[in-house]
């Protein structure tokens, strides 16, 4: 044991699952969370855009039906976005530990009791899976997109004083009371970026995990082009501004 207690996980661990128009891959997702950490997954809260197909929801009304204490769902009303999206959640969930998951497979379920096992060493706030990682693979992620994605990581994980290999990857575990504690912004894919660099900037203490990565076999990838320059303005201006600027404010929401 090192760093603070030992966390208890056992019965902790809500998860919040994101689809859009997933359906064989978002029951396998679930059905593989649910065996693998049966004694440690407390609640999955499956978050439904507004545009959902007819065929994600029928597959999420199925696990509903066959986890009946553990599963439910959320309509996302609030904000856009697959940031939006879990956003929404953050407050729904009364877990003290929360797990960001997609249900596309490009986040290997499987990776998951690897997060729980991190988070139990009692020394990270965060454990965020890594497709960079020895023992990690990036699957069929197109050679120049690679090579730019490593440029990005190395140059904010220095930034930032870290040695993190994955920063932009939304495939993480998180202590609750880190998600509450900030004003968050972003509604699409770079809130998961917000979403670390935020909290390192307050020192929380991250630990990484790899895992196997392989493109979506089902569904369309949502990511816009255009937000690409997000990253670096979040990056740049959340280093630069003073830490109590990113802060939730007191009484109020972080969602």
């Amino acid at each position: 044991m090192t760093g603070r207690d030992a966390p208890a996980l056992a019965g902790n661990v809500g998860v919040v699952v994101t689809a859009v128009d997933e359906t064989w891959s978002l029951r396998e997702t679930v059905d593989a969370l649910l065996a693998e950490n049966p004694d440690t997954i407390s609640d999955v809260l499956i978050v439904l855009a507004a545009h959902a197909t007819p065929g994600c929801r029928a597959v999420t009304e199925a696990l509903e039906a066959a986890y009946p204490e553990i599963v439910r769902h959320h309509e996302q009303a609030l904000l856009p976005g697959v940031g939006g999206a879990v956003r929404e959640c953050i407050a729904r969930m009364p877990a003290p530990w929360l797990l960001m998951i997609a249900s596309d497979l490009e986040t290997d379920p499987r990776t998951v009791k690897a997060m729980i096992g991190r988070m139990g060493r009692g020394d990270a706030d965060v454990v965020t899976a890594s497709r960079r990682l020895s023992g990690a693979s990036f699957g069929d992620y197109h050679w120049f997109k690679r090579i730019c994605n490593r440029l990005f990581q190395t140059a904010f994980s220095v930034l930032y004083g870290q040695r993190l290999t994955d920063m932009t990857f939304g495939f993480r575990l998180y202590r609750a009371a880190e998600l509450h504690r900030y004003d968050w912004r972003e509604t699409g894919h770079a809130f998961f970026f917000e979403a670390l660099v935020k909290p390192l900037r307050g020192g929380a203490r991250v630990a990484e995990v790899p895992t196997g990565w392989r493109r979506r076999r089902e569904g369309a990838s949502h990511m816009s082009l255009r937000e690409y320059p997000r990253y670096f303005k979040i990056g740049l201006l959340t280093r630069c501004r003073p830490l109590r600027a990113l802060l939730a404010a007191p009484g109020g929401t972080a969602g």
